[in-house]
């Protein structure tokens, strides 16, 4: 089942529009804070800059496998809901010449959640160039989410739907393709053990297929994930993580159906 060009420009209407709200809670909520603490001052919350560093043993994305065993640092400010940052990954074999840059604007309220991302990676042709023409090497996201549990602990259930708005994914003609992306994911803890179950489907045009090897509306991304924290003296936290993912139609250019498996750690301070 295809979405018509129609009802996409609508959605995208719609996610413009909750990234206009997102900018005035924001400026709102720090209109209130008259205690402002300078980052690092603050200790009961999240405020201020946090670095993260992962390093995996494959880079995945939405049920595709982008690239082989990658180091991937994080860089972020937040301040009430509001966090924006920069993400990287850069591919650990010599061989692989894969890179990403991104830069995201991410704001939460209650259960709801607003996304601004922009990504640049390499090319088909092993190139990367930031600066190169937008519409040939980047990709400007919107999104949307929700999250249950944020009004019901014992329901561990987020959803979220993003939308390529610009950039390199386009159709035959050079239009626009608006490809989006959507999944819901339940999240439980068992004793000391974050457990992750999503489910991520995709919807575009089929010369523009960007996520899957056809158009339409197809299931794209079956995660399986397990991690667990390692506290250090309130100075980092250590991360291990492992993920077992199933893409029933295929990532684009593939022939059919995948599964992989991941695993890695990462640093927070």
């Amino acid at each position: 089942m295809k979405l018509k060009t129609s009802f996409k420009m609508k959605i995208t209407k719609i996610i413009f529009a909750a990234v206009l709200a997102m900018c005035a809670f924001a400026a709102q909520a720090q209109d209130k804070d008259d205690d402002f603490d300078f980052p690092f001052e603050n200790e009961d919350n999240d405020n201020g800059f946090h670095f993260t560093t992962d390093f995996v043993t494959k880079n995945t994305w939405r049920g595709m496998n982008v690239s082989d065993a990658a180091f991937q640092p994080e860089l972020s400010y937040s301040i009430g809901g509001l966090r924006i940052g920069s993400w990287g990954s850069t591919a650990l074999n010599s061989d692989d010449k894969y890179t990403e840059l991104d830069f995201f604007l991410e704001y939460a309220v209650g259960g709801v959640s607003m996304m601004v991302y922009d990504y640049c990676w390499t090319d088909d042709n092993g190139k990367f160039d930031y600066f190169g023409k937008y519409k040939d090497t980047h990709l400007l996201e919107v999104g949307l989410g929700y999250d249950f549990g944020e009004i019901c602990e014992n329901f561990p259930v987020s959803f979220n739907v993003n939308t390529i708005v610009a950039g390199a994914n386009r159709k035959a003609n050079d239009d626009q393709a608006f490809s989006t992306y959507m999944e819901i994911v339940y999240a439980p803890s068992l004793k000391n053990l974050d457990l992750s179950f999503t489910v991520g489907a995709a919807s575009e045009d089929e010369d523009a297929a960007m996520y899957s090897r056809k158009g339409g509306f197809n299931i794209v991304n079956i995660d399986f994930g397990l991690s667990h924290d390692f506290n250090i003296k309130d100075i980092a936290t250590i991360t291990a993580k492992a993920d077992v993912i199933f893409n029933p139609t295929g990532s684009a250019g593939a022939e059919k159906g995948e599964a992989f498996i991941t695993a890695g750690f990462g640093i927070t301070f």
